[in-house]
Parts: structure tokens; sequence; C-alpha cells
């Protein structure tokens, strides 16, 4: 591993452990091994060391995970029930992607959830990235239920804009309550959540 790449998952596991206002970069330094002048010549400040582990570890998961549910040869319902599980972090597809990613092994996705939410509200260039990417998913939800339309599956007197609209903002309900109630699985959830909408837009 480069030096690079070993200050950047050192960073990411201290961020998950400790949340963004605990960690400095004399921690970080300390924990990669690394001087300072070692450190700055790779990296102006701490702000562009956080926005780039977060831009690598959390949002190059998602966007790499999308890129393989595009690929995904199910129906529409499976297709978006792999989505959400994917955006929200299920194990079943988690240590592929991570591996692609080059990231930890393990990852507790609960906490990193709570790690991305924080970074919104501290971070300008984490909020913009963080939108982009759920504008980027609305459309993926949006080109699914079309998709599901074409093929038959799905009602075509629906506005697939609005049930795209309520599929993304049930996926991030579940996340949050799958952080605050953990007793019930994240797959339970997606399963309740996806047969009731299901339920409303089958043809």
């Amino acid at each position: 591993m480069d030096t690079k790449s070993r200050i950047m998952e050192t960073t990411f596991k201290l961020l998950l452990e400790k949340g963004f206002d605990n960690v400095s970069i004399t921690e970080v330094k300390r924990e990669s091994n690394i001087s300072t002048g070692g450190f700055y010549h790779l990296f102006d400040s701490k702000e562009m060391l956080v926005v780039e582990v977060i831009k690598k570890y959390i949002f190059n998961y998602f966007y790499l995970t999308m890129e393989q549910i595009k690929k995904f040869e199910g129906t529409p319902k499976e297709k978006l029930k792999v989505a959400i599980l994917s955006m929200a972090g299920d194990d079943a597809v988690i240590n592929e992607t991570t591996q692609l990613i080059g990231g930890p092994e393990k990852i507790d996705y609960r906490t990193l959830h709570l790690l991305l939410i924080e970074g919104v509200q501290k971070y300008d260039m984490i909020s913009d990235i963080y939108s982009e990417f759920f504008k980027e998913l609305l459309i993926f939800i949006n080109d699914t239920i079309n998709e599901g339309i074409a093929h038959g599956e799905i009602r075509s007197d629906i506005d697939s804009t609005r049930i795209a609209e309520v599929i993304e903002t049930m996926t991030m309900g579940t996340v949050i309550m799958w952080i605050a109630l953990p007793e019930k699985s994240l797959e339970e959830r997606v399963e309740i959540n996806m047969a009731e909408i299901w339920d409303y837009i089958k043809k």
C-alpha cells in the first residue's frame, strides 16, 4: 500500500471510530507513521483529506454499486430491492465492492451513514457530492420504474417521477430507522417497505 492510500485508510478508520471533530492531523500522522512534511506533500489540509476519504470510501462505493445494479438482469422489483439494500449497506454486496475501492474488509455501515450525515453538515464539498449522488440515484430508480412499465409489470397510469421520489425517500427513511432501531434487520425493513410500494404500483 502506498503512503497516500495508507493515510486515507487510516483516516477513514479513525473517522468511523471518532467522527470528524475528534480526529486531528497529528493523530492521522502518528497512526499512519508519516512526517508533517510527508503529510502536507500529499494533502493541503484536514478538509482536503477528509473530502478525498469520503469520496473514495463512501461515494465510490455508492457509484460502483449503482453500476453493478444497472447490469443486474433481474426484474424491476428485484433491481429496486437490490439497489436499496446496496445503498444502505447490505453484507451481501459490501465485501465485493469495498475490495474494488481498496477499502477495509469490514465496515459498520450504520456508523458510516452517521458519519456521512455529519460530513454533509460540516463540509460543503461533501454536501454537494451527496446531492449529486442522490440526483443520480433518483434517475436510476425512475428509469427502473419506466422499464417495469414498458415490460408490463408496473401500472402505466402512475407518475414514475413521483414514485421514484417516494422510493428514494423510503430508502433514506429505512436507513434512519435501521440506525435507530437495529433490532429489526435492514433486509426485513426493505422487504416490508418494498412489498407495500409494489402492491401499489404493480400491474
